[in-house]
């Protein structure tokens, strides 16, 4: 046995191109148990860990296995162009000399360090490349560049700690696999400049929320009712501010309790929504149908469309999941009334500007191209918008405040690059409307007495569904003392 070895690693180590796919047989080697064991016994599943077996371990493995006897060759050539003669000597004599059997010992010390520095070289690089693939800088900023307006407002997002992988991949090699197919095309067109501009919502490419939202979020449970206060700023002088409270009815069956209903009904077990959406793009919904177990399928169609029961059978169809509603989770862009009020909440000795709310949404509104951004321009319309009106005084420093602000607020919401302006994406949660955005239907895409079945009865637009409203945009609600009780 020890001479079967000695021999084999004086062949391997007979030319440089035999010593290089030994290496690289080593390396793939080392690779694959790396992986196996962190997958077996950490756990470490990670969405680009299928590249370590669809391209680092076949390629490296089996590309050191053509080299071996590559440079067996190679050597032999050598040594038969010294000695001609050798080609008439025995396979095992021919072996033995290519080998060097007598300086095989220094070779095998050798080969035992470089193996040894192979592995952990193999080790840094696998934990290294895991991580950097796995980053959000890498998906953002160097890998797609063009991603640049989703990868700014994704840091500013409540997801801004969950890495992209997590959710437009997920866990395992076959999605890894199926993404960087559908991503030739992608490079392809960012190398070509042919990409959408704005880049439109992937629904058709996302994977199942089950298999990636729902590792974290569980809408089977039920959370019962939630409390959502939500602040706004008028547009006269005083910028006043006024409360909407909201009791959310989260919702959802518990596996304990038999209480249903609720926001989360809708993705509940035992529930399951099918609609067609024109465009496949979930905001018009002509025809929808509802199954609950142990009862027959309910179909509703829209009022105002004349689709057939043979078009409604062979049309694309989808059931509805977390993201139909939740369709921007992480990249957020958020209306400019919205960003104003944010605005004077984080910083309220900004509402002591006079007409700042009213100010601030006229200069939002205008258009201002790539290089006016750059130089901040809209900032500086803040103050001329001022300046032009001099009855009314602000503080200099709040004011310059203000406009840094509303720099920054135009900076990460409109990209004229990429065709990205207020409303550009719809948001699907809730039913809110903004005077410089399009309206977002959200819920009543489909609560909105307009879906009727063929007996007459329509999904209800019914406010109680969902939430009760506490207070609607008042200065002073009764529950007021609560809710400056809990901003403090």
């Amino acid at each position: 046995m020890w001479r079967l070895y000695r021999l084999l690693v004086g062949l391997i180590t007979c030319h440089p191109i035999a010593k290089l796919g030994g290496y690289m047989v080593t390396f793939g080697t080392i690779s694959a148990i790396s992986y196996t064991g962190a997958i077996i016994f950490a756990r470490a599943d990670s969405a680009y860990a299928g590249i370590i077996f669809l391209l680092l371990v076949p390629s490296s493995f089996f590309g050191g296995l053509a080299l071996i006897p590559l440079g067996i060759y190679l050597a032999f050539r050598k040594a038969y162009l010294q000695e001609p003669s050798l080609r008439n000597k025995p396979l095992g004599e021919i072996l033995r000399r290519l080998s060097g059997e007598e300086d095989v010992r220094n070779r095998i010390i050798v080969f035992i360090l470089f193996t040894i520095a192979n592995v952990v070289l193999t080790l840094v690089i696998v934990m290294a490349g895991f991580e950097y693939m796995d980053s959000a800088s890498f998906c953002g900023l160097l890998c797609h560049k063009v991603m640049e307006p989703e990868y700014v407002v994704y840091q500013r997002s409540p997801h801004a700690r969950v890495v992209c992988v997590d959710c437009h991949i997920g866990p395992g090699a076959s999605w890894f696999v199926r993404s960087k197919i559908s991503g030739l095309r992608q490079v392809y067109a960012v190398m070509a400049g042919t990409y959408s501009r704005p880049i439109p919502t992937p629904v058709e490419h996302l994977r199942p929320s089950r298999e990636t939202c729902e590792q974290c979020h569980w809408p089977d449970k039920f959370e019962g009712d939630k409390l959502k206060i939500i602040t706004h700023y008028d547009t006269d002088r005083n910028n006043t501010k006024r409360y909407t409270a909201l009791l959310l009815k989260i919702g959802g069956p518990d596996a304990v309790g038999t209480r249903k209903g609720g926001i989360h009904w809708h993705v509940s077990k035992g529930n399951r929504v099918v609609f067609i959406s024109e465009k496949d793009e979930r905001k018009d919904i002509p025809w929808m149908r509802l199954e609950r177990e142990s009862e027959l399928p309910v179909e509703y169609r829209f009022t105002g469309t004349d689709i057939s029961n043979q078009e409604a059978a062979t049309a694309l169809k989808r059931t509805m999941e977390c993201v139909d509603c939740h369709n921007r989770p992480t990249h957020v862009y958020r209306t400019s009334d919205e960003e104003l009020d944010s605005m004077l909440s984080l910083w309220p000795e900004l509402q002591n500007v006079p007409y700042l709310k009213k100010a601030s949404g006229e200069v939002l509104a205008r258009r201002f191209d790539e290089t006016s951004i750059q130089r901040k321009e809209v900032g500086r319309a803040l103050l001329t918008w001022y300046s032009d009106r001099p009855e009314e005084k602000a503080d200099p420093a709040l004011l310059e405040k203000a406009a840094e602000q509303v720099q920054e607020i135009y900076s990460r919401n409109v990209w004229p690059r990429m065709n990205i302006t207020w409303g550009t994406y719809d948001n699907h949660i809730g039913h809110s409307t903004d005077t410089h955005t399009a309206a977002g239907l959200g819920c009543l895409r489909c609560h909105g007495n307009n879906h009727v079945t063929a007996e007459g009865k329509a999904v209800r637009a019914d406010c109680r569904l969902c939430h009760i409203i506490l207070a609607l945009d008042e200065e002073k609600p009764p529950l007021f003392d609560f809710m400056v009780h809990k901003e403090k």
